[in-house]
């Protein structure tokens, strides 16, 4: 009687098994598909699951799950082969090992293609044909490998007339990948692109893209053209002299993200967009040898503006500027990274160029390191009129009270917006 009892006890707790298979599907797809299969031995609800599951994830070759890379293989076997076949594929995210060959990952690929895949994750050491991918339920596609030649890969085209988004990823980290702009153009539906180590062609236009991310690329020698690009990440790029011009060609573009990494600014970089609502500049320099360039902005529609690392900036005719975010230092992404000495010795130069410009910020967030640096200038901050008259928050970094602000700092950010408030991240 108490064995009953204990066994009813059980099936009230074992909610998951009541539910839907659909509902179970979308459970199981945050977790690898070798998981998953192992989930058979639960109960006769779970026997046959797995072999319905929309998600095939092998996302990675890791031991704890797969002792021996025969293991691996394995299962990728018996997925592909006892899966039930009437059921369609609508992710397929594939990180093999190195051993796999170039022939298994074109049938696994054609095999997530004929059961009308819609979004695909490959990371693979090999070359994968482009044609193998020909699909026209393909909405989504993130391609990691090495990549031909540039003579193959221009007579190697793919057909994915409902293609959304893509990215494309060297898998050498000294080797790019030089794209012919076939690959491109023969996509019509387009809409977010994104490169990472690519070779980009002279020439480079597409009349749907809206969002566009760079990072480690060249960019083409002629001014691009996308009329209808809204969103531009560049990060780790080669910023030609006449960047300004590329920046002029895009009429809709809203969100610009630059990140000069640790690389010189160089010349001066002018930004010019009578639509640019977001705009984020990281620039992490060594010392202040570094700096040879200045930025130069103009935004009549500018709302948010996030400056990280350490540059010259001006920006002009930015009236409607609400949220201004200013750092010296990423620590989410350099972590370890000390302040260094020549920061804290900032002259007047530096916050009389930049935040003048910032007076009309409604909210204003700065971390530590300019608040130390503007202590070491109090006696200059002295002299100064305060930039901002229509503060209405100032957001201080985690950990800081408010006082610790100095007299002088405080007079010098708040003098002009006595009622603003002091809140803390």
């Amino acid at each position: 009687m108490a064995r009953r009892t204990k066994k009813a006890r059980c099936k009230e707790k074992d909610r998951i098994s009541k539910l839907p298979d659909e509902l179970i599907h979308q459970i199981m797809r945050f977790i690898d598909t070798r998981s998953a299969v192992q989930t058979s031995v639960l109960s006769k609800r779970w026997k046959l699951l797995w072999t319905t599951l929309p998600f095939l994830n092998f996302n990675s070759y890791d031991k704890y799950y797969y002792p021996n890379k025969l293991a691996f293989y394995n299962t990728h076997k018996r997925v592909f082969a006892d899966r039930n076949h009437e059921y369609q594929i609508l992710q397929l995210d594939l990180h093999p090992p190195i051993g796999l060959t170039a022939r298994k990952l074109q049938k696994y690929v054609k095999y997530a293609t004929s059961h009308h895949v819609e979004r695909m994750n490959i990371r693979s050491y090999r070359y994968c044909s482009l044609s193998t991918f020909n699909s026209s339920s393909l909405c989504e596609l993130k391609l990691t490998m090495n990549f031909e030649t540039f003579k193959v890969m221009k007579l190697d085209c793919w057909s994915l007339p409902n293609l959304n988004t893509l990215t494309l990823k060297s898998y050498s980290h000294k080797k790019s990948c030089q794209l012919p702009i076939i690959c491109l153009m023969c996509l019509p539906a387009l809409t977010t692109l994104v490169l990472n180590r690519c070779v980009l062609p002279d020439s480079f236009g597409l009349p749907n893209l809206k969002t566009l991310c760079l990072e480690s690329c060249n960019l083409p020698k002629k001014v691009w053209d996308f009329p209808a690009l809204l969103t531009l990440q560049l990060s780790n790029v080669r910023f030609p002299v006449d960047f300004g011009e590329y920046i002029l060609a895009l009429g809709s573009l809203r969100n610009l993200e630059i990140d000069f990494g640790n690389n010189d600014i160089g010349c001066n970089c002018e930004i010019s967009s009578s639509q640019l609502v977001n705009l984020k500049i990281r620039a992490i320099l060594n010392d202040a040898n570094a700096i040879k360039g200045k930025i130069v902005v103009w935004a009549p529609k500018l709302c948010n503006f996030s400056a990280v690392g350490f540059f010259w900036a001006t920006l002009k005719g930015c009236d409607e500027l609400k949220r201004v975010n200013i750092k010296f230092w990423d620590r989410t992404m350099y972590p370890s990274k000390r302040t260094p000495s020549w920061v804290l010795k900032l002259h007047r130069d530096l916050f009389e160029t930049m935040f003048s410009e910032l007076g009309s910020a409604e909210i204003l967030s700065v971390d530590l390191v300019i608040l130390q640096a503007l202590s070491e200038i109090s006696e200059i901050l002295d002299q100064l009129y305060s930039p901002f008259y229509n503060m209405k928050y100032l957001r201080l970094p985690r950990g800081c009270e408010e006082s610790y602000i100095s007299r002088s700092v405080r007079r010098y950010l708040l003098g002009r917006s006595p009622s603003a408030t002091i809140v803390k991240t």
